[in-house]
């Protein structure tokens, strides 16, 4: 790469990836007041920064960074992917929802899949939709045309960054599997090699792509010449996925779903996305005394714990595309529900165990966030996945770029609300989430890794709303999520992953209260967001320690 193309912060994060390894807890903190960008890889953070010093706004800066994650961080993001944005539109203040999840395609019905091909290959692709939703987003909000916020990604795609070990181990875990398709590893495996740490990582096929989305605008992805050599491969690679699928395709604004929680107001994504889960906890925790309960005491991690283990029964029950379900969100958000929910809470034991039903988690997967304010108040919180890491496993032709394996979170069994459909969308986790107070931003937060989203971004959401934490100490504070179910022998009972930060006698005491737990360094997932003081413009940036999140301001 060029690093003289580049402001200083971003020469020198090019040519190192010295946070790959922080340690939980070592994030100075990051402020300012005329804009911000946290997300999960340093290189993106930097390339949407650099929208804003040019005099992009938050939504320029949210698509370039978003699109320069997909060069740096292929296994967690591609324009292949599939994502959503929750938006604050300072001028009208006005939050929004922006779905661009992509569709199954037509075609899909449950005897074409098995197991295996919901998750790998061509099969496992629905409508690769992140490129719409930066479109849509630009369109509505932008102040930059496609070509000069796409501008940074191509140069990195060009010009190459540096290989870390952190991108060279993502690769050799899938040295078999990319083995497998010749499209992938032409590109990730050249010469049959892994990228060793130290050289120099360049995708020009990915490139190309950026740079005719640049010329010829992103709706050639979807209709023009790129769309048809996408079809083309799919057809002789035995996927469903075809021109009238990608032509048919539309991002769309859709009704954020909110709720009241002790003054402020939290927005976030309505089904296909799981987010519902999310107000449902924060519904439920809202009814006890935080502060006298004491932050990660038994008492209180007890009480979370149980909403997460109600609110996930909630969300395995309900959750599917709103389109083609019914999903009775009025209820499921009500405080009289959550009072009912509070109420079957033991203060002193686990609850009886549930269901395998009650209790099924999704599979592991990599998912990316970012976050974005600008000087006017403009906030965007965007969510994009390839599924599991490196989604379809599969780089389609020579565009370059991996589509996801989303069609994973679809079911074959008859009667799921998620069973698999054409032109549905697959469940998901992803929850970005903005908070309001007296209609003004407050914090922009959001989260990749599956289940534990939605849990541990209410637990972020708490330690700075009911403890007073700032946001980087909120997101670097220990946690817990959920791991699965366990047969006991007589029963399926919840595993929960608990950092191993939490003292030993408040896990002493989980486990006499009936949890079962697994201590863990990390329990996945990295967290990051933005505070913002509305009397002052005064911006606080939050960057997970637990990988390589990284937050820009000024």
């Amino acid at each position: 790469m060029n690093c003289a193309r580049w402001f200083g912060l971003a020469a020198f994060l090019c040519a190192s990836d010295l946070l790959a390894q922080a340690t939980i807890g070592s994030r100075p903190e990051v402020t300012g007041r005329k804009g911000m960008v946290t997300s999960n890889h340093p290189l993106a953070s930097a390339a949407g920064f650099r929208i804003l010093l040019q005099g992009g706004n938050a939504f320029d800066a949210a698509v370039a960074t978003a699109a320069a994650t997909s060069v740096v961080d292929p296994s967690n993001s591609s324009l292949g992917g599939n994502g959503f944005a929750t938006v604050y539109v300072a001028g009208t203040r006005e939050v929004r929802a922006l779905n661009f999840f992509g569709t199954a395609p037509a075609a899909s019905r449950p005897e074409l899949f098995t197991k295996e091909a919901l998750n790998e290959g061509a099969l496992s692709s629905p409508v690769p939709s992140n490129l719409e939703g930066y479109r849509v987003l630009l369109e509505a909000h932008g102040t930059m045309d496609v070509a000069r916020v796409l501008g940074p990604a191509i140069e990195l795609a060009e010009d190459g960054f540096l290989v870390t070990q952190v991108f060279h181990d993502q690769i050799a875990r899938n040295r078999e599997v990319f083995a497998r398709y010749p499209t992938t590893a032409s590109v990730f495996l050249p010469g049959g090699a892994l990228p060793e740490v130290g050289t120099i990582f360049r995708q020009p096929d990915y490139a190309k792509t950026l740079r005719q989305v640049a010329e010829r605008g992103a709706r050639d992805f979807y209709e023009g010449e790129i769309a048809r050599r996408i079809a083309s491969f799919f057809a002789k690679e035995g996927g469903i996925l075809d021109e009238r699928d990608l032509s048919g395709y539309r991002a769309k604004w859709v009704e954020p779903i909110s709720i009241s929680y002790h003054g402020y107001t939290i927005h976030t994504q309505p089904p296909n996305s799981s987010a519902v889960a999310l107000l449902e906890e924060l519904n439920i925790m809202e009814g006890f005394d935080a502060k006298a309960l004491g932050h990660n005491s038994a008492a209180y991690l007890h009480r979370f714990m149980e909403a997460v283990r109600l609110s996930l029964a909630d969300r395995n029950h309900y959750v599917a595309d709103a389109d083609a379900v019914a999903v009775p969100l009025k209820a499921l958000l009500s405080k009289e529900y959550a009072a009912r929910q509070r109420g079957r809470i033991d203060p002193d034991r686990a609850s009886v165990a549930m269901s395998p039903g009650e209790l099924a988690s999704e599979p592991d997967g990599d998912t990316t966030h970012l976050t974005v304010i600008d000087a006017d108040g403009n906030v965007v919180a965007l969510t994009q996945t390839l599924g599991a890491g490196f989604g379809s496993k599969l780089v389609v032709g020579d565009t370059g770029l991996f589509f996801s394996n989303q069609m994973r979170h679809m079911h074959l069994e008859p009667g799921s609300p998620s069973q698999v459909r054409g032109g549905m969308r697959p469940r998901s986790n992803q929850s970005p989430t903005i908070v309001l107070r007296d209609g003004e931003p407050v914090m922009a937060v959001g989260s990749p890794g599956n289940d534990g989203i939605w849990q541990r971004l209410a637990q972020v959401i708490a330690n700075v709303l009911d403890f007073g934490m700032t946001i980087e100490n909120a997101v670097a504070a220990p946690r817990f999520s959920y791991g699965g179910p366990q047969e006991t022998g007589t029963s399926i009972e919840p595993v929960w992953r608990v950092e191993d930060r939490i003292p030993p006698e408040v896990v002493e005491t989980l486990r006499k209260m009936g949890h079962r737990i697994e201590l863990v360094p990390e329990e996945g997932g990295m967290v990051n967001g933005i505070t913002r003081d509305p009397a002052t413009g005064a911006l606080r940036g939050g960057a997970d320690p637990r990988g390589r999140s990284y937050a820009i301001g000024y």
